[in-house]
């Protein structure tokens, strides 16, 4: 009786909370997927940049695999790990 007496007082801010928590976790997910799309184009831009020539520089490569090992924490699908293998055969210049 006391819980139905609770939800019958409270239940406004209850929806309220519950709506709320609801829309903090859509929009937790829209920024995840928005940092994993940002860091796969700034990947295939490194990569775009530099398979003409098989040829990297060390702040790209150091750039392309700190973007990678994020990218793979945050679940990332593996198209990226072809990329990465070609891009590590490279020859790094200064």
């Amino acid at each position: 009786m006391e819980i139905l007496n609770f939800l019958k007082e409270y239940w406004v801010l209850i929806s309220f909370f519950v709506g709320e928590i609801g829309a903090l976790i859509i929009f937790a997910k829209v920024v995840l997927k928005i940092l994993k799309c940002s860091l796969r184009n700034d990947m295939l831009d490194i990569w775009d940049r530099c398979k003409d020539k098989k040829q990297i520089t060390r702040y790209q490569l150091q750039s392309f695999l700190y973007s990678y090992d994020l990218y793979k924490k945050l679940k990332g699908n593996s198209f990226i790990d072809e990329i990465k293998e070609r891009i590590e055969k490279f020859d790094v210049i200064d």
